[in-house]
């Protein structure tokens, strides 16, 4: 694991910086079959560091590329504004390694660690075969950022029985996945203001919906959601549609472009061959209220399935509720819900790169 030696001035103080948030791309099979550009950024990357790891080229070559392709391993790129800032690479088993982390001179004190910790944890988690994860990093990181690992449930490190960097000791670290993942589960409401795959870990609003609604939204048939509550505040957040029972799971996310109050015969002169249902049933639905919102529904991102509560319940150990209607969800209050939808973000994150934006 490599350090950098210089903070980033203009934002020391701030966990995340005012930019756009942090991406984080996950690479696996597809990115070693196509040689993609961020394959090519990964190894221009892993070649800075070859001073410290003498023949880390052929470690790419031989062990790293072999093990994407066979989905063995799997690497992690995090850009802010399309700059590479971190990289890392994840080595799946019975006994999982974090093979490599390098955070970019200037960004280490902006929670990227956090992120790709958390990132892979996840991945390890998701693998029934993983029964701890390793790694091991000079010792002067350690005797640096100690604290930082025994937060991940690493809790203490001796002499690596293999040195591979020049010049300075190597140490060795190693815990049960289940002390890792029930750290990382504490730490999820820290991840505000990234993006893994393009998926936000920003605060969201949780609209429940019948399943026949909520597929219409994600195939745009249903570009507009009619409530009888709701509020114009959230006018440009992003909100997660939960499909109810039957399906019982969270489908995707939108953003909340614009929202409109006014009596429901004008909204349905409006948006009416936008809303995905008949004025029957949205009068049935109205009732006798006098004023309704319509919620614009724009950058449908469907999950790459949906994620049934039941098991994102057992990822994160806690009971789900879901609101009959809506549900403000605050992704640093570290609640059940909050823990859900990063968790469903960092799920679905890896396959985002194959998934339509519509």
């Amino acid at each position: 694991m490599a350090q950098s030696k210089r903070t980033r001035t203009d934002l020391v103080g701030h966990l995340f910086p005012k930019a756009p948030p942090f991406q984080i791309v996950q690479l696996g099979r597809d990115a070693a079959r196509k040689r993609t550009d961020n394959l090519r950024i990964l190894h221009e990357s892993l070649l800075e560091n070859e001073s410290m790891y003498p023949g880390i080229d052929r470690w790419y070559s031989d062990k790293v590329l072999p093990g994407l392709r066979t989905g063995e391993r799997f690497a992690y790129l995090a850009f802010e504004n399309q700059k590479p800032v971190a990289t890392a690479i994840l080595k799946l088993g019975e006994h999982t390694k974090f093979c490599h982390v390098r955070i970019h001179e200037g960004f280490r004190d902006l929670a990227l660690g956090q992120m790709i910790f958390t990132q892979m944890a996840f991945q390890a988690r998701h693998q029934k075969s993983v029964k701890d994860i390793y790694f091991t990093l000079p010792e002067s990181l350690w005797d640096e950022k100690s604290e930082f690992f025994n937060s991940f449930g690493f809790a203490a490190a001796s002499q690596a029985s293999c040195q591979y960097r020049n010049g300075e000791k190597e140490l060795f670290c190693s815990a049960p996945i289940t002390t890792v993942w029930a750290q990382t589960l504490k730490k999820l409401h820290l991840l505000q203001g990234f993006s893994p795959g393009g998926y936000s870990l920003s605060d969201k609003i949780l609209l429940s919906m019948r399943p026949t609604y909520a597929e219409r939204v994600f195939t745009r048939i249903k570009q507009v959601e009619i409530r009888k509550k709701f509020s114009r505040r959230w006018q440009g957040r992003q909100a997660v549609v939960y499909g109810t029972q039957p399906l019982g799971a969270l489908m995707g996310e939108v953003t909340m472009s614009e929202i409109t109050v006014g009596p429901p015969d004008e909204i349905w002169e409006r948006y009416g061959s936008k809303v995905g249902c008949t004025f029957e049933e949205l009068r049935d639905y109205v009732g006798s209220s006098t004023e309704v919102y319509a919620i614009e529904l724009t950058n449908a991102s469907p999950y790459m399935a949906p994620i049934g509560i039941a098991q994102i319940s057992h990822l994160i150990n806690e009971d789900l509720h879901p609101p009959q209607s809506f549900l403000n969800v605050k992704m640093d209050a570290g609640g059940p819900w909050g823990k859900a939808i990063s968790v469903a973000g960092l799920l679905h994150s890896w396959g985002a790169s194959k998934q339509p934006t519509l």
